[in-house]
C-alpha cells in the first residue's frame, strides 16, 4: 500500500477528508463527521450506507452487486463499507443513507425521585486575616482555617499567594471533597455546575446542573461518533484491539462529542467551561473503558474480564475533558463485562434495592441487560438480544428516525401504520416490528412458532383486508405487506418476511430466556414479581401488551405492573453528581450484585430454545 492520501469529498454536505489508499470509504466519512447507517457493523449484508461515486473509480464488490440493481451500479451507487479509496474521489451521501439524522433520543427518565444535594464540589466565600509579624502562618493554612484541611496541586500552589493579595486576602474557594481546585476573585458562591453524561452504544445524552440547587440548566443529545466504527461494542473491541491506533482513535472521536456537547450546554446556560467543575459518566463497561482509553481487548474473549470495577475518579485535565482543568471527574463502577455502569446507575436511579416485594428491571437494546431485586438481594445479566431491535437484520429496517413505521395495528378493518414524525413511511423500526408480529399472531397469520403462513394457509376467517396483504416474494416465501405505492403510505413497498419474525423471535427469545435464568436464581416465579420496570431509550416506545404477546415481556403479570422509568442512566449520573452518598450507595450497588454469566448456565440452552416459541395467546 502507498502513503499517499486521497482527497474525499462528500457532497451535497461540502465536507472533505484525506485518507490513505484502501481505507474504506465508511471511515473517511466518519473521519469526515458523516456516520453512515450501519446495523450490520459495517460487514456489507444490511444494504443501509448507499451512496453514489460521482467522481473517481470505484469497482463494484459482490455485495455492492447484491444491493443495487446494473442500472443502479452504472450510476455509480455503492456501499460506503465495502469500497476502498483508490484515488480522490467525490461521492454523493443522501441524507436517508446518514445516521441520527432524526434520530429518536431518550433525554428523560419517567420515574425521577428527588435526588439530596450533597455534591462533593463546594464553594466558599472567605474574609481571611492578612499575615502579620505576631501571625506568619502560611498561606494554605491561613486558608484552611476557613475551610478546613485541604490539598492543593503544586499548580495552583504557584498562584495562590498571588491571588490572596490581589484581593485582599477575601475571594471564593473551589473545593472538591478536600482539594482545593481553584481560588477566585470576590463572590462565585453562585455560579457552581457539574455535567452528567449517559454514554450509550449509539447516543449521548448531556445535562448541566446546578450543583447548589440541583436543577437542570441545560440538557442536549447527540449521536456516538463511533457508530462509523461498528454499531455495536463487539465491533468497537475488534477495532480498538486489532489496530494500535484504533483505541486512541475511538477515544478521541468520543470526546471532542463530548466537548461539542459541553460547550453547547455552557452556551445555553450563559457559562463558561471554567464554571464546570465536576462530570460524571454513566455508560456500557465498553463505553467506559474506551472514554478513559483502557485496553478493551479482554472484553472481547471469554471470560470478559474488565480492567476495572469499582468507579474511576480522575481529573478534566487528566481525560481531555474542556471543562475547569482541575473538575473531578467520576466514571461508574460496573458489575461485570457486559454489565457496566450503566445498569449500576440505573439501580441507583430506581431505588430498586429498596424495594420490598421482587422487581425486575430490563433495559431492552442489542444488549438486553437484566436485574431483579428479591429478599434485599440482587442478580444481574447481560444477553445478545442482537440488532433487531434497531432494525438491523429486518429486511426493511432501520433505526427510529423520521419516516420509520413505528405502530402498527391489525384488525377486522385492515391494517393502520403510524410514523416517526408523520413522514411517509420508509422503513421499519423496533417498536414497529414488535406490534405488527403481535397482531399477526393474535389474528393467526402467524403461528407460535413463527411461521409466516403463505395465502392459501390462513385462517378462513381472517378479515379480507388483512387477508390481501398476504403475498409471495420473489422467491416464492411469504411476506406481509405494512406499507407501499398502493396503499399510499411509502413509495416503496415495506414487507415483513420470514426471516424477519425469526430475528424477533432470536432478539426477543435471549431477553425472555435470561429474565428466566435470574428468576430461577432466586427461585421465584413470574407471578411473584410486583413490577417490571422497562429502562432505555428503545423501551420507551414499545408498547406493553404488544411485548408480552411476543413473550419479549413477562405474560403473566398485569400489564399495569409495567412501568417505563425512561433513560435511568443518565438520571443515575445526575444523581451521582448531586451526591456523594449517591456513589456510595453505587459502589455498594456493583459489588453486592450477584453477576449471572447466563452462557454458563447449564439451563440458558434449552430456556432460549423454549423461549423461541412465541406465547399462545
Amino acid at each position: 500500500m502507498n502513503d499517499r492520501q486521497h482527497r474525499v469529498t462528500f457532497q451535497p454536505q461540502g465536507r472533505t477528508t484525506y485518507v490513505l489508499q484502501g481505507t474504506k470509504v465508511l471511515e473517511a466519512a466518519g473521519r469526515a463527521g458523516l456516520p453512515f447507517e450501519t446495523p450490520c457493523g459495517g460487514a456489507g449484508v444490511c444494504g443501509k450506507c448507499r451512496m453514489r461515486v460521482t467522481a473517481g473509480v470505484a469497482e463494484p464488490t459482490s455485495a455492492d452487486c447484491d444491493a443495487f440493481s446494473e442500472a443502479e451500479l452504472a450510476e455509480g451507487w455503492r456501499l460506503a463499507c465495502q469500497t476502498a479509496v483508490r484515488g480522490d474521489m467525490v461521492i454523493l451521501a443522501p441524507e436517508e443513507s446518514l445516521f441520527g439524522k432524526s434520530h429518536q433520543i431518550l433525554m428523560e427518565a419517567r420515574e425521577s425521585a428527588d435526588h439530596e444535594i450533597m455534591p462533593a464540589v463546594r464553594k466558599v466565600h472567605v474574609r481571611l486575616d492578612e499575615p502579620t509579624l505576631e501571625d506568619p502562618r502560611a498561606d494554605l493554612m491561613r486558608l484552611e482555617s476557613a475551610v478546613g484541611p485541604v490539598k492543593a496541586d503544586l499548580e495552583l500552589l504557584r498562584e495562590l499567594p498571588g491571588r490572596l493579595r490581589a484581593g485582599g486576602f477575601a475571594g471564593t474557594a473551589v473545593l472538591t471533597d478536600h482539594h482545593l481546585i481553584d481560588f477566585q476573585a470576590g463572590d462565585t458562591t453562585a455560579v457552581c455546575c457539574g455535567v452528567a453524561f449517559d454514554v450509550g452504544t449509539t447516543t449521548l445524552v448531556a445535562s448541566l446542573l446546578d450543583l447548589c440547587d440541583g436543577r437542570e440548566r441545560a440538557i442536549v443529545s447527540a449521536v456516538n461518533p463511533q457508530v462509523s466504527f461498528g454499531d455495536d461494542v463487539l465491533s468497537r473491541i475488534q477495532r480498538a484491539s486489532s489496530d494500535p491506533a484504533g483505541r486512541q482513535e475511538l477515544r478521541s472521536v468520543l470526546l471532542k462529542a463530548a466537548n461539542e456537547m459541553i460547550a453547547e450546554l455552557c452556551r445555553q446556560a450563559h457559562l463558561k467551561a471554567d464554571d464546570v467543575y465536576e462530570v460524571t459518566f454513566s455508560g456500557n463497561t465498553t463505553m467506559q473503558h474506551l472514554l478513559c482509553g483502557i485496553d478493551v481487548s479482554l472484553l472481547g474473549v471469554v471470560p470478559f474480564v474488565p480492567a476495572c470495577g469499582r468507579g474511576l475518579l480522575t481529573t478534566a485535565r487528566d481525560l481531555g475533558l474542556s471543562v475547569h482543568p482541575r473538575a473531578a471527574v467520576y466514571v461508574f463502577p460496573v458489575i461485570g463485562g457486559f454489565v457496566g455502569g450503566d445498569t449500576v446507575a440505573g439501580v441507583l436511579a430506581t431505588r430498586l434495592v429498596e424495594r420490598d416485594a421482587p422487581v425486575l428491571m430490563v433495559d431492552i437494546g442489542t444488549n438486553g441487560e437484566i436485574v431483579l431485586s428479591a429478599g434485599g438481594a440482587l442478580y444481574a445479566a447481560s444477553t445478545a438480544a442482537g440488532p433487531a431491535f434497531e432494525g438491523a437484520r429486518i429486511s426493511c429496517g432501520m433505526r427510529a428516525a423520521a419516516g420509520a413505521i413505528e405502530k402498527v395495528l391489525i384488525g377486522a378493518d385492515g391494517v393502520h401504520v403510524s410514523t416517526i414524525a408523520g413522514k411517509p413511511a420508509v422503513g421499519l423500526c423496533g417498536s414497529g416490528l414488535i406490534d405488527a408480529v403481535a397482531d399477526l399472531l393474535s389474528s393467526g397469520v402467524v403461528t407460535p412458532e413463527g411461521r409466516l403462513l403463505p395465502p392459501d394457509e390462513l385462517p378462513a376467517d381472517l378479515a379480507e383486508p388483512v387477508r390481501a396483504r398476504v403475498g409471495l416474494d420473489q422467491r416464492g416465501q411469504a411476506e406481509f405487506l405494512l406499507a407501499g405505492p398502493e396503499t399510499g403510505q411509502a413509495s416503496t413497498r415495506i414487507c415483513l418476511s420470514q426471516r424477519d419474525i425469526r430475528e424477533l423471535q432470536l432478539a426477543a427469545g435471549a431477553i425472555r430466556a435470561g429474565i428466566a435464568i435470574l428468576l430461577r436464581q432466586a427461585n421465584l416465579d413470574v407471578s411473584d414479581l410486583s413490577q417490571v420496570l422497562i429502562a432505555g431509550g428503545f423501551g420507551s416506545f414499545i408498547r406493553r401488551s404488544k411485548a408480552q404477546r411476543i413473550g419479549l415481556l413477562p405474560g403473566r403479570i398485569d400489564h399495569r405492573s409495567i412501568t417505563y422509568v425512561g433513560n435511568t442512566s443518565l438520571d443515575g449520573a445526575r444523581w451521582a453528581l448531586l451526591s456523594t452518598a449517591a456513589r456510595q450507595r453505587a459502589e455498594q450497588i456493583a459489588r453486592r450484585t450477584v453477576h449471572v454469566q447466563l452462557s454458563e448456565d447449564p439451563q440458558f440452552q434449552m430456556e432460549f430454545a423454549e423461549a423461541m416459541i412465541f406465547p399462545e395467546s
